[in-house]
């Protein structure tokens, strides 16, 4: 993900042409790492962001708006104090690097047009925001300050003189010759890969261009200098033109790499190397970009959500599990009461032949004949007080066994039901999925409510669950976590329908929508299992047990958790998880569309 040179001139270019003399009407900074303009030019709008984030270092026309805090931190102010008001009158790349300067006229506090640079530089971990005095060349503020003990190079300081990142000495590739490229190339040491040699040598390449120079050229990945002859410089050199072409006839195709709905890469031209990619182009590199990085922030965003959620689930599986295994012991403790109670048995049937002070006898057992029991006694109780001892110890234990147990089926029924929440949090798609586990969590006392500063919008509708339809035209209906579940089986389902769940295993009601006067075929029955098993913690198992019974047949238990049922006049079918390609499943809105 190279936000390299020919990108940042690619930007240039498009900067130059929509926001020049743009008047700044606004400045933000929602992020740490992140400064956002609101640009005036005619009637049109636009909104310039820059980011200084060290894994997501850039600079793009975005439509994306973002939340600002209620105090804007002091660089914010800075670039307020001397650039609100202000026009852009110039927007220039230094050489092929990753440095972009953007010149600001506006007047200061006293009236006076003054000139301010803001010096963009997209630079990894290094990259930084920097307003610039350049009268004097001295630093106004950065986002990002620091000392000599960070950089030996130079420092970020208000008053500080501005050093501008060194100029990387390569070949122009808008200007090399072919005789240039090939003899540079070939003065690297005979051991170097070619794409390292490429990155080398040009200036503006990242990697990631070095290697569609490679493929382009039909070259092995692993090629090193050494392996180069005329033919294979010959190649290279074609490739290396067929990149920069754009540049002269400003033609450019910028595009996203696609695995499914994830970003892989973006570029200002379609990466043959990722052919096995679905490319998606975009009018300019900004549009590219800006669906690039929210994609990814999006991706972030359900990664971070969802391995919070899982922690909070994974605790209180813990807590459960420690207590199930206390009772466990406690409930062991009680075997005994048997033996209680048959040693009061045997005191009272022996009451005769004992008495006060004795502290042991041997009785025949009442209950294996010819058999005896040693059986010790208090010397201080009378033989009644002995055998009323033994009696109110089999009453505790009895108690404590009924108690114990009473409460490890409600520890239990509460594990199935962490099970199950940790089984949807893991095979949830976006953030609307875990939001709606987040609120069963919240209903469910596991989670707080969030309070924000914000006024609470309206009730969002449910999501719907997943629609899969057969080439029997069946509709197979899905939950997609606990409160969905309970909303698809006891809220839409029909009586006739037919439900579907993993047996004994966390997973997602499926219904099987009944066609009037119809019997349901066998093959759709399959079909459903098939996706039950796949959308449940056995999903990459083999032969899972699926239980089918009308929907008639399930009921809820009175204060059962959500999605918790039982069930009756079940069949079982074993399968392997899969969601067949033959099912056509309907589109579902996403919030990351």
């Amino acid at each position: 993900m190279p936000f390299d040179g020919l990108v940042m001139c690619t930007i240039q270019k498009e900067l130059t042409d929509k926001i020049i003399f743009g008047k700044i009407v606004k400045i933000y900074q929602p992020e740490r790492h992140t400064v956002l303009f609101k640009i005036r030019k005619g009637a049109d709008s636009h909104q310039l962001l820059i980011s200084a984030h060290p894994l997501a270092g850039r600079i793009h026309l975005t439509t994306d708006t973002k939340e600002n805090p209620m105090t804007p931190p002091m660089f914010c102010m800075v670039l307020r104090k001397h650039l609100e008001g202000g026009r852009i009158i110039a927007i220039e790349q230094q050489g092929l690097d990753r440095v972009l300067h953007l010149s600001v006229e506006a007047y200061d506090e006293i009236g006076q047009l003054s000139k301010k640079t803001l010096v963009v530089e997209i630079m990894g971990k290094h990259s930084n925001i920097l307003l610039i005095d350049p009268e004097n060349n001295s630093v106004l503020d950065g986002i990002k300050r620091y000392t000599h003990l960070v950089s030996r190079h130079r420092e970020v300081l208000p008053g500080r003189t501005y050093i501008a990142p060194p100029e990387q000495q390569k070949l122009d590739p808008f200007t090399i010759n072919e005789e240039t490229f090939a003899q540079t190339l070939l003065a690297l040491p005979l051991n170097t890969k070619v794409k390292k040699g490429l990155v080398q040598i040009l200036a503006g390449f990242s990697p990631l261009l070095a290697q569609e120079i490679i493929y382009r050229a039909q070259l092995p990945e692993s090629t090193i200098i050494d392996e180069l002859g005329e033919y294979e410089l010959i190649r290279l050199w074609q490739a290396q033109n067929e990149i920069t072409a754009p540049f002269s006839n400003q033609q450019f195709q910028p595009n996203v790499a696609l695995d499914g709905d994830k970003p892989i890469d973006f570029s200002f031209i379609p990466l043959l190397q990722f052919g096995q990619y679905r490319p998606l182009e975009f009018p300019q590199m900004s549009e590219a970009l800006d669906f690039f990085f929210r994609r990814q922030e999006q991706s972030e965003l359900f990664s971070a959500r969802q391995r919070e959620l899982i922690k909070v689930v994974g605790n209180e599986t813990e807590r459960v599990e420690k207590k199930l295994a206390l009772q466990r012991e406690k409930l062991l403790e009680t075997e005994e009461m048997d033996y209680y109670r048959l040693l009061g048995d045997l005191i009272t049937a022996n009451m005769y032949q004992l008495s006060k002070g004795m502290d042991e006898a041997v009785l025949d057992n009442l209950y294996e004949p010819g058999k005896t029991l040693r059986v010790t006694l208090n010397p201080t109780f009378s033989p009644a007080e002995n055998a009323q001892f033994y009696y109110k110890k089999y009453n505790k234990a009895k108690s404590s066994k009924i108690l114990i147990e009473k409460q490890m089926e409600k520890n239990q029924e509460e594990l199935d039901y962490l099970f199950s929440v940790l089984t949807s949090l893991e095979q949830s798609q976006n953030t609307n999925d875990l939001e709606e586990i987040r609120n069963e969590l919240v209903e469910a006392s596991y989670l707080k409510e969030k309070h924000t500063r914000k006024k609470p919008k309206n009730k969002s509708t449910p999501a719907p669950p997943h629609t899969f339809y057969t080439q029997d035209n069946y509709t197979i209906l899905v939950g997609k976590n606990n409160k969905q579940n309970d909303l698809l089986t006891l809220k839409m389902a029909r009586k006739d329908d037919l439900w579907l769940h993993t047996k004994n295993i966390p997973g997602s009601h499926v219904i099987i929508r009944r066609k009037p006067g119809e019997e349901i075929p066998f093959a759709v029955i399959e079909e459903a299992a098939r996706l039950a098993a796949y959308h449940s913690k056995a999903r990459n198992s083999a032969q899972v047990p699926v239980d089918y019974t009308l929907v008639s047949q399930v009921k809820k238990p009175s204060g059962a958790k959500p999605g918790m049922v039982i069930y009756f006049e079940q069949k079982t079918l074993f399968v392997t998880p899969e969601q067949s390609d033959s099912l056509k499943q309907e589109q579902e809105q996403d919030e990351q569309n």
